[in-house]
């Protein structure tokens, strides 16, 4: 297998990573074209970039100058009366930004004290099921035996309704579910295990993405963390098996890549609709 480091860890396919696993959950039919190179994904890239921008800040300085070089373009507006200014989510970005900053309690659990190591950017890897996976931890407390994964939300208490749970939530919590990072931190978690023979304790730190940014830190039951987990150990073999070509890919028939596939033929009854 690849020895990981900082400089290859993007380009390398030798390990699933829990972002690719779940692009495969979502459609293997899209995700086996996307890596084949037959279709190109198009999607506002416009939250992932701030995610990273506020990410990049608190790793560290030289991260961060790396970032703006390498992103400039997309984080500046090009036009309007704000031209060569940040444009209006990145201005969130920096409040985000300045929230946490400014905070002592997030600084002492994401920093830690002058006598721990924490690793920032940390590359977790080993087997789930026989896979190879690889993760990078925002930030480790290797002394203290936990770790930080730092979350960009809408809002974390504005209530939403959650159909699996049959309620309204806080928006945080459809965040946390919908995107799966209880299983991504209990993966982390066991990779880590795997690595150090420790347990650790993962918390989220959420900032939101509103005029005046909320935070929280948040812990995920072990409850949530074992079935996280356990949902990806079940489908894990299935999607590593399509990623090595060796079982067709399934396609989800509602994404835009299996709508471009799309031929009429077949009539669809307003009954099937209602239960599909």
């Amino acid at each position: 297998m690849t020895t990981l480091t900082q400089e290859n860890y993007y380009e390398d396919t030798n390990y699933l990573t829990n972002s690719r696993y779940k692009r495969y959950q979502q459609c293997q039919a899209k995700a086996y074209a996307v890596d084949k190179g037959d279709w190109v994904e198009e999607r506002d890239e416009t939250p992932l970039l701030l995610g990273n921008y506020v990410h990049s800040y608190f790793e560290s300085p030289e991260a961060h100058e790396q970032f703006l070089a390498e992103n400039g373009d997309k984080i500046l507006a090009k036009t309007g009366k704000n031209k060569g200014k940040p444009k209006a989510d990145f201005v969130i970005g920096d409040k985000m930004i300045d929230s946490l900053a400014n905070d002592d309690g997030f600084g002492r659990l994401y920093h830690g004290f002058s006598e721990d190591d924490v690793q920032k950017e940390l590359i977790v890897y080993g087997e789930i099921e026989g896979v190879p996976v690889k993760g990078k931890l925002d930030s480790v407390n290797l002394t203290r035996g936990y770790f930080v994964d730092l979350k960009t939300m809408k809002s974390i208490y504005s209530e939403e309704w959650n159909a699996e749970l049959k309620q309204r939530v806080p928006a945080a919590v459809n965040n946390i579910l919908g995107f799966g990072y209880h299983g991504q931190l209990g993966l982390y978690r066991n990779l880590l295990k795997q690595m150090t023979g420790q347990e650790f304790r993962p918390y989220i730190v959420a900032v939101s993405k509103e005029t005046m940014p909320d935070k929280e830190i948040l812990e995920i039951d072990n409850d949530w963390l074992d079935e996280g987990l356990d949902q990806l150990k079940e489908n894990i073999v299935d999607v590593w098996n399509v990623i090595q070509s060796k079982q067709k890919p399934t396609a989800c028939e509602r994404c835009d890549y299996c709508r471009s596939k799309k031929k009429l033929g077949k009539v669809v009854s307003l009954t099937q609709l209602i239960n599909n």
